[in-house]
């Protein structure tokens, strides 16, 4: 079994897709002019933001070693941790 497509219940142009964020320049007040000015927390939320965006969507070291581990029938699955996983996630 060879994987070659993620599937998404987003089209592949929305996921791909990235639109830069605008301010209206009637509102120059929106944001402080000072980095001193800006919370604590929305400092944070920004350095998230740059670390979240050099993040690759999807690892593709995970992805070949899938994919090598089924082509050479050694992939081993645990149904009993893959229950309690489902069940952590989704009660």
């Amino acid at each position: 079994m060879e994987i070659n497509k993620l599937s998404s219940n987003y089209p592949a142009s929305l996921a791909t897709q990235k639109k830069p964020v605008h301010t209206p320049e009637a509102a120059p007040s929106a944001r402080p002019q000072h980095k001193e000015a800006i919370s604590d927390d929305w400092q944070l939320l920004e350095q998230a933001e740059q670390e979240l965006a050099g993040l690759n969507d999807v690892d593709m070291d995970k992805v070949n070693a899938l994919r090598n581990a089924l082509s050479n029938g050694q992939f081993e699955l645990n149904m009993n941790d893959l229950a309690k996983s489902m069940l952590e996630q989704h009660g």
